[in-house]
């Protein structure tokens, strides 16, 4: 009964997070460039389930002490999980950031930096619905990939397909 539940609360996070990421409007810039960057709503999410999840571990050993080496090596393994997860959800919320420019786009990210296409360098598009990843791969650059929850892709969708060939 408890992995229904725990599965129940994940999907319902999940939809509220795509809700989110759809309702959430991308930032026109006055000259006439389009921001794109996660909603708040996601960001405070992921910031939420790191402190709930590092949290909820420092509790549990004030309740249940380590009383075994393979416990303690459960724990640091646990916290080094917990640690990475608050890493990614940091880096790939809070530091990703798409311009639309009338002539390009331009990606900034905690993973790569900035990394800048023009329309006509651009070879490729293509779309993952499971890692749910825009992947742009573009001639003699590294590809930049754009999430779907990032707010605005719908406005992103419609600047490749008013700048880019229809066979790409």
């Amino acid at each position: 009964m408890n992995y229904v539940l725990i599965s129940a609360i994940a999907g319902f996070v999940l939809v509220l997070m795509l809700g989110a990421s759809k309702n959430a409007k991308p930032i026109s810039m006055e000259n006439g460039d389009v921001f794109l960057t996660y909603a708040n709503s996601i960001r405070g999410a992921g910031l939420a389930l790191s402190i709930i999840s590092i949290g909820g571990l420092f509790l549990t050993l004030i309740f249940v002490p380590i009383k075994t080496e393979s416990d303690a090596r459960v724990v640091i393994w646990l916290f080094s999980a917990a640690f990475i997860f608050t890493a990614y959800f940091y880096i790939e919320f809070f530091t990703v950031k798409i311009t639309l420019k009338a002539g390009g786009i331009a990606g900034t990210s905690g993973w790569r930096g900035l990394r800048e296409y023009k329309w006509s360098e651009i070879e490729e598009i293509t779309y993952s619905p499971v890692s749910m990843w825009f992947t742009i791969k573009a001639t003699a650059k590294a590809p930049l990939r754009i999430h779907a929850w990032i707010s605005g892709i719908d406005e992103f969708q419609k600047h490749y397909m008013a700048n880019l060939e229809k066979q790409i």
